[in-house]
């Protein structure tokens, strides 16, 4: 019986492409990274923002020689293409929902053949490789590692789409700018006057950090994180006693925090460098 690679269609995708002569000069005026440094056959982490500077949108940017693909939530894709049609104007950018499809797999798994394109996840290499597959690919029978992807994601903290609120959430607080999701180069964009001003600034007071069950209690719903008392975060994605936390500054350093009666570790990740805690000209 053939063994089945450990490759995972992640069904909740969707794959957008714009085309066009203007493709690129469209997108580089709406969008947190550069489209126009990216190479042909690469990817990179990126986000929409409203006037506010909020994520509205996560997605990866995917670059071939005649198109630029979106690697979006299948619950967003039609939101966004109304979103990018509004902002085209008579831009000559062509924009379509795509029936190609997403694979995932760990570094040590090989990604199969006859992708669009395959790419190391922009955001961390541990994560392991992404691709662009054409329908004949998803088809095939893959192994399904949905959960053990999440807590891999979880354990060295690198948030996604479950782990912002449209609107609401800020570039810095997502961690793009540690995560390769910001170009700080590139001209304006959408938004971009709050993001650069948060950054050079450093404004930042909160940030979505990787936490964990002292005693491998699993976590509670619906519960906040408390320090003292004193509410100084909300859980966001989690799996058993491992999670994502939207997190105030002042729990940073903090070794007393509790999600609601559970008491939790603060994992500050490797990627993360631990002196922009001491930076604290945002204030308490």
């Amino acid at each position: 019986m053939r063994t089945l690679m450990k490759r995972n269609h992640l069904s909740h995708r969707s794959v957008i492409s714009l085309t066009g002569n203007e493709r690129a000069s469209f997108l580089q005026g709406l969008i947190t990274n550069d489209v126009l440094t990216l190479p042909p056959q690469q990817s990179c982490w990126a986000a929409l923002l409203n006037a506010q500077g909020r994520i509205e949108s996560l997605f990866f940017l995917w670059k071939t020689e005649d198109a630029l693909y979106l690697d979006i939530t299948a619950a967003q894709a039609e939101s966004i293409i109304k979103t990018l049609k509004r902002f085209r104007l008579r831009a000559d950018v062509q924009i379509d929902l795509t029936e190609y499809g997403i694979l995932t797999g760990t570094p040590e798994d090989a990604p199969p053949e006859h992708t669009l394109i395959t790419v190391t996840d922009p955001r961390h290499p541990s994560l392991g490789w992404r691709a662009i597959c054409p329908p004949s690919i998803i088809t095939t029978p893959h192994h399904d590692t949905t959960l053990a992807s999440l807590e891999h994601r979880l354990t060295i903290g690198v948030p996604d789409d479950a782990d912002i609120i449209p609107g609401q959430t800020l570039v810095l607080e997502a961690n793009m700018d540690y995560l390769h999701g910001v170009s700080w180069e590139k001209g304006c964009y959408l938004g971009q006057e709050v993001t650069a001003r948060t950054h050079y600034r450093g404004l930042i007071k909160k940030r979505i950090l990787p936490i964990s069950s002292r005693d491998g209690t699993p976590f509670p719903a619906n519960a906040a994180i408390t320090l003292d008392g004193q509410e100084v975060g909300e859980l966001r994605s989690y799996n058993g006693s491992h999670g994502l936390a939207l997190l105030h500054r002042r729990a940073w350093e903090a070794t007393n925090l509790m999600l609601g009666p559970c008491p939790i570790t603060l994992n500050w990740p490797d990627w993360l460098p631990r002196e922009e805690m001491k930076h604290d000209t945002a204030g308490q």
